[in-house]
This record gives C-alpha cells, sequence and structure tokens, in this order.
C-alpha cells in the first residue's frame, strides 16, 4: 500500500512537468525550427527542474525544521463570558517518524518552548501520531511525555492535553493482520495515556475554566464547556472507526446552550455529518498537511478539501467548488479550524507549508 502510494505521488508530480514540456516543444515548433525548439525545451525543463530542486533542499532542510504559530480568534456569543479568553494550543498529525531522534528531538524541544510561552489552558491534538505503526513513537516517548507536562499558567499543575486517532494510527497501512493491528493500536493508545494525554476515542467531557473536567452534577452553561473527540472519519479510501453520536451523549447531561468543541482529524467529517446534523460550535481537525506544499494562500488541497487549513465559518453562501454549507445564524455560529500539522507522508519535505502550532482564543465579543 505504502509503495503505491508513494508512486502515485511521484506520478502526480512528474505528470505536469513532461506535458508542460511538451506543450513548451510543439508551441516552439510553430515559430522555429525542430533543433531551435528542442534547444527551447530542455532550457525551459532545466530552469524548472533547478527551481523544484532547489524547492525540495529548501524544504526538507529549513522548511520542516521551522515553526510557524498561528494566533486566531473564535468568536462567538455562545462562548460563556467565564471562558472569555480561553487559549487552546492546536497540534496535529505529528507523523512521530518524520523526523529522526536527534534532530526530532531538537524541534520538539522548540515546540514544548513555544506552548509554554504562549501559555494555553488546554492542549489539542488532533491525530495522526505515527504514519505506519506504533513502533515510530518509540524513540519520542519522553517527547510525549513532556507534551503533558508543561506547567499551567496559574502555577497550579501541567495544561491538560486531549488528543484523538487519524487514519494513520490505526495501522490500517502496515501487512499486519487484523489481531496484529489491534494489538498495535493498543500499544499507540497506551503510549498517550501512559504520558499523561487524555485520549478520546468517540468520547466527551465537561471542561472548566483552567480546561480541567467538570463534574457533570456541577455543570452549568456558564462554568462548563463541552470537549468531544471521535475516531477517524474520512472519505474513501480513508477509514472510518468514529461515532459522533457516542462522543455526544458522553455530553447529554449539560445544558442544551452550552458551548462545543469537537476534535475529529479529517476536516471532511465537518460538511458529512457535523453541520447536517449537530450544533456543534467549534470542530478542530488536520489531516490536510497542506499537501505539504503552498505557494501563498494556494495549495492543491483546495482541489480535494474546501476546508484544507485556517479557520472556516458556515453560512448559506454558495462556496467555490458549488457545494452549500449549512445556514447558521449570528446568534449560533458554527466554525471549524483546519492545523496544516507538524510532520508529513511520503518525501520529509514541506514547500512553503511550516510545521503549525495554532493558538485558539475564545471570545464572547468582537
Amino acid at each position: 500500500m505504502r509503495i503505491l502510494f508513494y508512486t502515485f505521488i511521484i506520478v502526480i508530480c512528474v505528470l505536469p512537468f513532461v506535458l508542460f514540456g511538451q506543450v513548451v516543444y510543439w508551441t516552439s515548433r510553430i515559430f522555429v525550427e525542430r533543433h531551435t525548439a528542442a534547444v527551447i525545451h530542455w532550457i525551459t525543463m532545466g530552469v524548472i527542474i533547478l527551481i523544484v530542486a532547489t524547492a525540495a533542499i529548501w524544504g526538507n532542510l529549513v522548511t520542516r525544521h521551522q515553526l510557524q504559530v498561528t494566533q486566531t480568534n473564535i468568536v462567538s456569543p455562545r462562548i460563556p463570558a467565564s471562558f472569555d479568553g480561553l487559549r487552546i494550543a492546536q497540534i496535529s498529525d505529528m507523523h512521530l517518524d518524520w523526523f529522526d531522534s536527534v534532530p526530532g528531538h531538537a524541534f520538539y524541544d522548540k515546540l514544548i518552548t513555544a506552548i509554554g510561552e504562549q501559555q494555553p489552558d488546554l492542549i489539542v491534538f488532533t491525530g495522526d501520531l505515527v504514519t505506519t505503526q506504533a513502533c515510530e513513537a518509540e524513540p519520542f516517548r519522553d517527547v510525549l511525555h513532556r507534551l503533558a507536562h508543561i506547567p499551567a499558567r496559574d502555577g497550579n499543575g501541567f495544561i491538560p492535553i486531549y488528543s484523538i486517532l487519524g487514519n494513520h494510527d490505526y495501522a490500517d497501512y502496515t501487512h499486519k493482520s487484523p489481531r496484529e493491528k489491534v494489538i498495535d493500536l493498543h500499544q499507540l493508545c497506551d503510549m498517550q495515556t501512559e504520558s499523561g494525554w487524555t485520549l478520546f476515542r468517540n468520547e466527551g467531557i465537561l471542561i472548566g475554566t483552567d480546561g480541567r473536567p467538570v463534574a457533570d452534577s456541577l455543570a452549568q452553561a456558564d462554568n462548563c464547556i463541552a470537549l468531544m473527540g471521535v475516531e477517524n472519519i474520512g472519505e474513501p479510501p480513508f477509514s472510518t472507526y468514529g461515532d459522533l453520536s457516542r462522543a455526544m451523549r458522553c455530553v447529554e447531561s449539560a445544558p442544551a446552550e452550552t458551548f462545543s468543541i469537537l476534535l475529529s482529524h479529517n476536516p471532511t467529517h465537518w460538511r458529512s455529518e457535523i453541520l447536517p446534523r449537530t450544533g456543534i460550535d467549534l470542530t478542530l481537525s488536520g489531516h490536510t498537511h497542506a499537501t505539504q506544499f503552498k505557494i501563498g494562500s494556494w495549495s492543491p488541497s483546495k482541489w480535494k478539501y474546501p476546508e484544507w487549513s485556517g479557520l472556516y465559518e458556515a453560512s448559506a453562501r454558495t462556496t467555490d467548488d458549488g457545494s452549500v454549507l449549512k445556514s447558521t445564524t449570528p446568534e449560533h455560529p458554527q466554525f471549524i479550524y483546519v492545523n496544516t500539522g507538524i510532520g508529513g507522508v511520503g518525501p520529509r519535505v514541506r514547500i512553503g507549508v511550516e510545521p503549525e502550532l495554532t493558538i485558539l482564543t475564545l471570545c464572547s465579543r468582537e
């Protein structure tokens, strides 16, 4: 499966250059002789290859080791006044095999320091801890532990960290038997929980202003928000293990007006189920990586994912791809934020897409 994936990536990367070269050659033939057209063709292709190679080398040696801290406000009248200013740090798609041990630890030192400096109230991880199997996380057990032991800004313990699984976390891209996949998944889940992470597998809790759980008996609309997480729910060929209804039942004791946040790895889930069936206020996703290639505000991800990077709000407008988002009112806006991730899949290259740490601040008013 992995070989087929890499073959597909190579084909879709090389084919446009081959086609462009042919266009250059035959266009030149209209104006010049065959020999001259061939020279123009090879010079043009040489320049393009040089540019692409330089970008790829830079993306491997520099960009993928840099860290972008994105600040985003989530403004909704449904946010309780007591939660105004609550800060959520989102990271996603670590793909721990993306780094060798030494440079990987250096990068994660930078990430952990940046999270501490931002002083969030809670941390969320939106899936894809590994790429193929649990053993890829073994060299980074200390990183998982340290992420769960960043001092809280009030000096009371550590910043709580909540996580979900992504499509790569189930060992589906290996030749393991079903039983071996189950064992592998349990190992990966155990690594997180043993490190101090709270892993949601179609579950949810109510949290207070400190980001920590609130007892259901004490829950009121002004002193808690609902935080839920589903296992991976994706479009074919990506696997679906999630159960949104089950996750929502975990917080059904909360008042109806309670502000809600859902962790769901694949952003296509927002349109397929969340908007049509629920009033969930904020969905946090990853998965796209912005295809590890972006020029300005454009990425090939736009061809596959209507929501591929940054913050989106549902509206009654028809979007660029012709689809319509569920209508929302000013009194109940619905948002999704798509984090472009830390690591990646395939060649260790990020062109124009730095690893992202998102800081989302809840605001009850503009």
